[in-house]
């Protein structure tokens, strides 16, 4: 628990960003950094293993309000931060990254190898990976972004629903860089929500089937027609958190 007696903001606020190597050469498989002591240290890797820049690195004192380090990773993924001697305890580590893609803009939070606290005195290596899909630590969610669906005019069991995803043409590869294919993906009833979960960020045409017929779209926010095939692109609809995104879309018959 953060203690909240004191009512004074640590001076100290650090900001050190490694310098890139004279190379700007991205080479896959980077390695991974040394433990060095008073240091936190790491690297950001994608879903290729190839070192992403620009990440941004926040450490956190774990008991002091407002005491945080920041840093940013290089051309090659590499961060590192000297820890302060003062306030002494433990501190944890997270990154995100923004990107813009399909005039959005995005922020990812980056998936930790590890997260548990540590010290000046030990020193610790925090690696992060850029994961557009699959669960958060500690099954607080997912990566990838959710369609959710509302019924209008359909007398169909949803459940049953499924959804067919396929790359916007033209568009052959997913926001990180890795190829888009398609897909397809069951609707479920999360809390009351029809929703398909963990979807990748990307650009997509989309169905939905039910039995042997194709139901109809239209997008909540827009006044479009509906349709049988739609445009998804993930935005922020309704109340969500930092790094989540959706879309929203009728269903009839």
């Amino acid at each position: 628990m953060k203690y909240k007696t004191f009512y004074w903001i640590w001076p100290f606020i650090y900001s050190i960003v490694t310098t890139a190597c004279s190379k700007d050469t991205v080479r896959p498989n980077a390695s991974s950094p040394e433990t060095k002591n008073g240091m936190v240290t790491g690297i950001v890797t994608d879903a290729k293993n190839l070192p992403v820049k620009g990440a941004n690195i926040t450490i956190e004192h774990t008991v002091w309000n407002n005491s945080y380090l920041f840093a940013s990773s290089n051309s090659e993924g590499k961060y590192e931060v000297s820890l302060p001697n003062d306030p002494a305890g433990d501190w944890t580590a997270k990154a995100q990254l923004t990107k813009s893609a399909y005039g959005q803009i995005y922020k990812f939070d980056l998936d930790p190898d590890k997260t548990d606290p540590f010290s000046k005195a030990s020193g610790a290596i925090r690696n992060f990976k850029w994961k557009i899909s699959g669960q958060r630590p500690g099954g607080t969610g997912y990566y990838g972004a959710h369609v959710d669906l509302y019924t209008f005019g359909a007398d169909v069991d949803m459940t049953k629903v499924k959804l067919l995803f396929t790359p916007y043409p033209g568009e052959t590869n997913l926001i990180d860089g890795t190829v888009a294919t398609a897909f397809e993906r069951p609707v479920e009833d999360v809390g009351g929500t029809f929703m398909v979960k963990d979807i990748p960020i990307g650009k997509y045409m989309i169905k939905a089937l039910y039995n042997s017929k194709t139901l109809l779209l239209n997008n909540r926010h827009l006044d479009d027609d509906k349709g049988e095939t739609k445009l998804v692109i993930f935005g922020k609809n309704g109340y969500l958190g930092e790094t989540e995104y959706n879309i929203e879309f009728y269903v009839s018959e």
